[in-house]
């Protein structure tokens, strides 16, 4: 589990005594980037897929309500929480973050503007006023919304990430009314772009897992595209007539990723990536707080000690402090679960021993 880093922001800021910290927001930001890489365990980043094609897709899914949302039941888009609210209760639909519930799921839903203009986010213009502002008004604006159905029987918000690109697979849906029915935890389809046998790789990316043919691709379908280590790149695979292609090969220049063979229509690539919020900022493992905050607090105290104000000694048990809770970090996300314990420990009680020709057992 990742946890958003404004937590540690207030850590530090009430270790060091900082009652407007606002100003070192975007240091702070940056160093916590460095602590979790220079942490760097099994559970820091996060893997992750992305498909790209000629053309691209957006990501879409979609929810389906058959009953009337019920007072104080949630719409959780891209993690903002939308609550429905009646007529007599708190905010009653004009609070940031309601929406106006009517006595019909026809009502309830015709209230709401359709396409790019609502953004599920922006004052309705009817006297109803049934969406109000929210609190990060960027996390709904990475889609379209539309609405559909029936009169009577159904409404279905039909979401669709405003750019092409895997990066909208990453927009979560989530509702807690009775009778919805969900496309899926997430959109899906996303799709990034491949032209010109080339890719930009993902900005989150640590490091790259593996490359291989996409499934719509019916003559290599996933078969497994391999680095190559050649001087000579362009040339990579090809007959010297350059007429046919022998091999699937790929290297990287910079951020973008080259294809060698001519005639892949889709690739995917599975990558280890840094994992952020909507703002971009960086989400810290669980676990990680501690020793993150210590190294801000760190790097903080230099630039003191550079001006000479500070004496070596603070920064030098910081600095002490931080290397401890670094390595306590990475230990404690490599101890086993007690799961795992126990699958360690079934797997022990079951080795058969090796013995030889005199049936005694071999001294290792």
């Amino acid at each position: 589990m990742h946890i958003h880093v404004d937590r540690i922001f207030t850590t530090v800021a009430r270790n060091l005594g900082l009652k407007d910290f606002s100003r070192y927001t975007n240091n702070w930001i940056e160093w916590s980037y460095e602590a979790e890489k220079l942490i760097g365990s099994k559970d820091t980043f996060v893997q992750k897929e992305a498909t790209y094609t000629s053309t691209g897709a957006k990501a879409t899914g979609s929810i389906e309500f058959t009953e009337n949302p019920g007072q104080g039941t949630i719409l959780r888009l891209n993690g903002v929480d939308l609550t429905f609210r009646s007529h007599g209760t708190a905010g009653f639909g004009r609070a940031p973050n309601e929406i106006l519930r009517s006595s019909t799921l026809y009502i309830t839903f015709s209230g709401i503007p359709d396409g790019v203009e609502s953004k599920l986010g922006k004052q309705n213009n009817s006297s109803d006023e049934r969406i109000a502002s929210h609190h990060y008004p960027e996390a709904l604006q990475m889609a379209d919304y539309s609405f559909t159905g029936t009169q009577y029987t159904s409404q279905t918000i039909d979401i669709t990430a405003a750019d092409i690109g895997p990066k909208g697979n990453d927009y979560t849906l989530f509702t807690d009314a009775s009778g919805t029915t969900t496309s899926g935890p997430t959109l899906t389809g996303g799709k990034g772009i491949y032209k010109n046998q080339q890719i930009t790789l993902p900005d989150n990316m640590v490091k790259l897992l593996a490359v291989r043919v996409g499934t719509d691709d019916s003559d290599y379908e996933h078969a497994s595209i391999k680095k190559t280590s050649a001087v000579h790149r362009g040339r990579v695979g090809k007959t010297t007539d350059d007429s046919q292609q022998r091999a699937f090969r790929y290297y990287v220049d910079g951020n973008r990723l080259n294809i060698t063979h001519d005639d892949i229509d889709e690739i995917t690539i599975n990558y280890l990536a840094y994992p952020t919020d909507m703002r971009g900022w960086p989400m810290i493992k669980e676990g990680h707080e501690t020793a993150v905050a210590q190294y801000i607090m760190w790097q903080m105290k230099l630039i003191e000690f550079y001006n000479g104000k500070l004496p070596q000694y603070i920064t030098k048990e910081l600095e002490k402090r931080w290397y401890f809770l670094c390595g306590k970090a990475r230990g404690d996300d490599s101890m086993p679960t007690s799961e795992e314990l126990k699958q360690i420990g079934n797997m022990w009680n079951t080795l058969v021993p090796i013995t030889n020709d005199r049936s005694s057992l071999i001294d290792f």
